[in-house]
């Protein structure tokens, strides 16, 4: 089972899924993200099944179990913007990643991802333990989906916003830990 790391979330694929820290590819961090417009980029990219009929995931992970100092705006309010722009700039940068990757895994990854018939987007969202504030209100993961599913309908019209307690009924091929 291939797994990759971010933050502290563990993220364990099936073994039919390929799969990528997107934002540490040596073609996002030394090309596209040097690009004048500063492209961002989603966490993972992930493909499972065989292209064309394969689908792409594009995830973005948030863990806000344990805050150490005031999150960025971008990462509260603006989250549900902030996804859809990672995952546009992500498709963008997959998009020139096949044609120009100097790393064959990143290339041949771009390449898969890029010609999946379905692009999926999910945020994987680690809900603050501590009390409900301002900043994390009651249903705050909700209210985040209900903006994704505006922003993000061109790319996938029925995104998800998973946590390590819903990813195994969501039918996602990856686990969570």
């Amino acid at each position: 089972m291939p797994t990759l790391s971010v933050e502290k979330l563990t993220f364990a694929f099936d073994t039919t899924v390929t799969a990528g820290n997107y934002d540490q590819w040596q073609h996002y961090t030394t090309v596209w993200n040097k690009h004048p417009r500063s492209n961002k980029a989603v966490d993972i990219v992930a493909v499972a099944g065989v292209p064309p009929r394969s689908t792409a995931w594009l995830i973005e992970a948030k863990d806000f179990r344990v805050i150490n100092k005031r999150p960025k705006p971008s990462n509260i309010a603006g989250l549900a913007q902030l996804v859809t722009d990672k995952a546009e700039d992500t498709l963008d940068g997959l998009a020139h990643a096949q044609n120009h990757a100097v790393v064959a895994g990143e290339k041949r990854l771009a390449a898969d991802a890029t010609t999946s018939s379905g692009k999926r987007i999910v945020l994987h969202l680690e809900p603050h333990t501590g009390a409900h504030t301002a900043l994390f209100p009651v249903n705050f993961a909700a209210g985040v989906l209900q903006k994704l599913r505006q922003m993000a309908q061109a790319i996938d019209p029925n995104p998800l916003v998973l946590n390590i307690a819903n990813t195994p009924a969501a039918g996602v091929p990856w686990t969570v830990s």
